[in-house]
């Protein structure tokens, strides 16, 4: 249903003049006043309405190019089939068209061809979680932001899932739980799994919590994983006292699981396991995991663009958002063996869902965060 200024006046208990000035800033209006009015078109999705609009009015087209790594085939790839439905149902929402460039790699002739000849409002370009020369890019001058990586000098806006933050709020969720002594399951290659690892160690430190040594797997797969924890499992010193296990993705963390069953050991009574990425699709169910955003990734991207188009400035300090985490409750996670629940039922200790928050801007939701950075 259409939402007009008569319906906010209604609602707020103000002239309809009152609204239009709020709404346009052509007037002096009192905070209060002002807050009420705000309040009141957010809740009846007006504000969602007029942006829709001015979306519209400034975005008709976007050219979407692909890092040379980017794929969406296959299991390993799920993370960039998120990415990338999320961006095509932000700009079916946003009535937007897209024109794929389909060389791999960034050609920046062929994107400026595609640019003029479709008459695009801006480019996307589409990582794989790492960072790129974008240089050339960048000097044409196109609205251009960079969904999940990072422009090598950050000569372009980004926006980029909070990877070392989802590790560090895996690691506070087991330490809440009572865990004391930690595993990590990792992978030696990735970029942002390199950025989870970092925020593994961080809260582990800030958190004064005792690690064994870390368990690689061969790579970012469930069969990997399960090969690694089984092949430690088989060793001496097995989990090296260590009571629950953090993994930088959940494929790993599914196959900690298979081993740890194959295994004779039940989760979470012995051990507890955690996963990050929280996409459906890469998940079993029931994993206790951080969810990192990646499907609402593009609601801060084409927010960013849409902001620049509207109001241009020769010289621009980029941006760089953050996306924010949220903990997705399973039952993976209990306390260490022996130590009571309050429910004292015999099961699994109930989770409770947690938001991690760090702020908001461009588009990003209540969990993004933002970086300002140089200007170009």
């Amino acid at each position: 249903m259409k939402v007009g200024v008569r319906d906010i006046a209604r609602e707020a208990g103000v002239a309809v003049s009152t609204v239009s000035h709020v709404l346009n800033g052509t007037a002096s209006i009192s905070r209060e006043v002002r807050d009420r009015v705000l309040a009141v078109a957010r809740d009846l999705g007006y504000l969602d309405q007029r942006r829709a609009k001015a979306t519209i009015a400034t975005m008709e087209r976007v050219v979407v190019a692909f890092d040379h790594d980017f794929v969406t085939s296959g299991d390993a790839a799920f993370r960039n089939r998120a990415l990338y439905q999320g961006l095509r149902r932000e700009c079916d929402r946003r009535s937007l068209k897209i024109t794929l460039s389909d060389d791999a790699g960034i050609d920046v002739d062929k994107i400026m061809e595609i640019v003029r000849s479709e008459k695009a409002s801006g480019v996307i370009v589409m990582g794989s979680g790492g960072k790129l020369d974008l240089g050339d890019l960048v000097k044409t001058g196109l609205s251009l932001v960079m969904m999940n990586g990072e422009e090598r000098l950050r000569r372009a806006d980004a926006v980029v899932p909070a990877n070392a933050f989802a590790a560090s709020a895996a690691v506070r969720h087991l330490a809440d739980a009572g865990h004391g002594r930690l595993l990590m399951l990792a992978t030696a290659d990735r970029d942002h799994l390199a950025m989870r690892r970092a925020g593994f160690t961080e809260a582990i430190a800030a958190l004064d919590l005792a690690v064994g040594e870390t368990i690689i797997a061969a790579d970012d797969s469930t069969e990997a994983g399960e090969a690694a924890v089984a092949l430690r499992l088989g060793e001496v010193s097995g989990l090296d006292g260590a009571t629950a296990i953090f993994c930088l993705s959940d494929p790993l963390a599914e196959g900690a699981l298979r081993a740890l069953s194959a295994a004779g050991l039940e989760v979470p009574a012995d051990v507890s396991v955690i996963g990050c990425d929280g996409i459906r699709e890469g998940r079993q169910t029931g994993v206790t995991t951080v969810g990192v955003g990646y499907e609402q990734l593009a609601m801060s991207a084409l927010a960013i663009m849409e902001s620049r188009l509207m109001v241009p400035k020769p010289a621009r300090s980029c941006i760089l958002v953050e996306f924010g985490t949220e903990l997705i409750a399973g039952t993976t996670v209990g306390p260490p063996p022996g130590v009571r629940t309050p429910q004292e039922s015999g099961g699994a200790m109930r989770i409770r869902g947690k938001r991690f928050r760090h702020g908001s801007v461009g588009g990003g939701g209540p969990n993004a965060r933002s970086v300002f950075d140089r200007f170009h």
